[in-house]
């Protein structure tokens, strides 16, 4: 009896063609996508966690970042993705002079130790039920950098600011996660969380503390060049607005 209802279930699939027996798969559940967008857009709060070499120099980073998402009609479950990401692993405050000839004005100097990654590729989500899973991969441009800028004393906007150093080059990885879909009015939502491991070879970057200011004015850079390769933690919301 049971291995007659496996054939029968197998003939069904097959006579649907390939693309509709896969959309089956991932169909499951009582909530439906139909009525939401072919995009979708993500804005969600980051926190990354070093690994390896990178996690011996670097506690954690703290940001925020976005993505954009298209699904195809034909096939659902299958999109495209592009993601953006800033984050901050490290500040550094002091007082000091406007300038060498002017001691007597003082301002706040920031100095910022940051990274920001660029990517793009595929990504596989269930489209229905009250739980939906997703899995992609990726590739694009990670991005280090430390930045200082000066500002007035009563904590105004910057006046001046220079990138003191910098590198970058080629990233990519794997994640994943979950999406609890919600209805606001014209918008399909959802909660979205979930993790992804980016890798991105050798860099040279910077630490707090890693820029000495020496007497006659010049710079002092005690790099750290190893892998920094890092995992990257979201929590977010998911937009998608409904067709009409």
């Amino acid at each position: 009896m049971i291995r007659r209802l496996f054939l029968a279930a197998a003939i069904a699939l097959a006579s649907s063609g390939p693309s509709s027996a896969l959309a089956q798969v991932f169909s499951l559940g009582s909530s439906s996508r139909a009525d939401a967008g072919d995009w979708s857009f993500d804005v969600a709060g980051q926190m990354a966690r070093p690994i390896g070499e990178f996690r011996t120099q670097v506690d954690r980073a703290w940001g925020f970042g976005g993505s954009v998402r298209h699904h195809f009609r034909w096939f659902t479950p299958l999109g495209v993705r592009a993601d953006a990401a800033w984050l901050n692993y490290g500040n550094e405050n002091k007082r000091v002079p406007l300038s060498a000839s002017v001691n007597r004005v003082l301002v706040d100097m920031h100095t910022m130790n940051n990274f920001a990654v660029l990517t793009g590729g595929p990504e596989l989500m269930l489209t229905r039920g009250a739980i939906r899973p997703y899995v992609y991969a990726f590739a694009g441009y990670s991005y280090f950098y430390t930045e200082s800028s000066a500002s007035d004393d009563n904590g105004g906007d910057s006046f001046a600011n220079t990138t003191n150093f910098d590198d970058g080059g080629w990233a990519a990885g794997y994640g994943g996660g979950l999406r609890l879909p919600l209805r606001i009015r014209s918008v399909e939502a959802a909660f979205d969380a979930g993790a992804r491991l980016t890798r991105n070879g050798t860099r040279s970057y910077l630490r707090r503390g890693d820029i000495i200011d020496q007497p006659d004015g010049s710079l002092q850079f005690n790099r750290r060049t190893t892998a920094v390769d890092f995992w990257q933690y979201h929590i977010g919301m998911s937009f998608s607005p409904r067709r009409r």
